[in-house]
């Protein structure tokens, strides 16, 4: 099921107030318009300045949640996430800069993700205010959650919780990660009596066909770049001249954001809903929480949910599963909160 389909589903199957969603539905709408028309070769006219925190779900408690993003995922998961908190969409319009920088590959040009970040932190501090809340991030908007904690608390919002949805701290090209693989197996880092020559060889062999698996797939989507000049799938994500971008663009910027980037520990609560992650490098070293669980001072949880980096999102009953998992988070943080406030009051 598409996640367009997935969202009309639950459209149809929810007879909850429209006043709390109207706004969100029509800036979604906006998105795949100008979308529409760019795919009829029709010059899309420069968009009107969108609303940059879009509410999807009445809520009762004072603690809201926001999701990085304002796509049909976000909107999909919020109508099925059953706790009582509000939850809003915090979407920005990207800059044309930004845009043409990354078709040109102009690294200096592309925003830092300290830079990228700061507009989501401006918008969600002038919303929440010093008030607790919760932070959602699904893929990349996961990191940029995180680094927008960061953002806030300085400002003086806390950040109760940050909720990662199957994303890693680090994005390490495909011969890094599979040079850091081999390094762990002929290094013996996998235990610690020492391997022979013939295990160590048998082990490397998954590594070996990952790695050449990833470098055609890297020199297939170059040559569909440079030679058939395909800059991939077309998203809904426009910029300020109410262009679309290609998802290739897109990552583009992201790799280019994390060039300087400085990972450090935040003071706050993590949890990762963790998807089956088949296409990551094999490793005889396993970290199941993808390198966060050491990044929260204030606690982690791990999740592990059903379905891949995709179904997890988009497909039943995966994304039952995950929205019943982050409904139960989110229950956790409000009790939380209220117990905190019960005991200094």
């Amino acid at each position: 099921m598409s996640a367009t389909d997935a969202y009309s589903q639950t459209e149809a199957s929810h007879a909850s107030p429209r006043t709390a969603t109207d706004e969100a539905r029509a800036a979604l709408w906006t998105q795949i318009i100008g979308t529409a028309k760019h795919l009829r070769k029709r010059d899309a006219p420069q968009t009107a300045r969108q609303p940059s925190v879009l509410q999807l779900k009445q809520g009762a408690t004072a603690t809201p949640v926001y999701f990085i993003g304002a796509g049909l995922f976000e909107f999909h998961l919020a109508r099925l996430i059953s706790s009582e908190q509000a939850i809003y969409a915090v979407e920005i319009i990207w800059p044309s800069e930004w845009h043409d920088a990354a078709v040109r590959n102009d690294i200096a040009a592309c925003p830092p993700l300290e830079e990228l970040v700061a507009r989501y932190t401006a918008v969600i501090h002038a919303h929440a205010g010093p008030s607790p809340c919760v932070l959602i991030g699904y893929s990349f908007n996961g990191n940029i959650a995180f680094e927008a904690a960061h953002q806030l608390q300085a400002l003086g919002t806390r950040v109760e919780r940050v909720m990662l949805l199957d994303c890693p701290p680090e994005y390490p090209v495909w011969h890094l990660a599979a040079r850091r693989s081999l390094g762990q197996i002929w290094n013996s880092q996998a235990g610690s009596a020492p391997q022979s020559f013939a295990t160590k060889l048998r082990a490397s062999g998954p590594v070996i066909r990952w790695a050449l698996a990833a470098a055609a797939k890297a020199a297939k989507q170059s040559f569909l770049w440079h030679a058939m000049g395909d800059p991939g799938l077309l998203t809904t994500k426009l910029d300020t001249l109410g262009r679309p971008l290609h998802w290739r663009l897109i990552e583009r910027l992201y790799d280019h954001s994390l060039r300087d980037y400085r990972i450090r520990p935040l003071d706050s609560h993590g949890a990762l809903f963790r998807a089956d992650r088949a296409e990551d490098c094999p490793s005889p070293v396993i970290d199941e929480s993808l390198g966060w669980s050491m990044l929260f001072a204030g606690g982690f949880d791990l999740v592990p949910t059903t379905g891949d980096h995709k179904s997890m999102v988009e497909q039943s009953p995966h994304d039952l599963n995950l929205a019943r998992d982050m409904s139960q988070a989110l229950d956790q943080s409000c009790a939380k909160l209220k117990e905190q406030k019960q005991a200094t009051s």
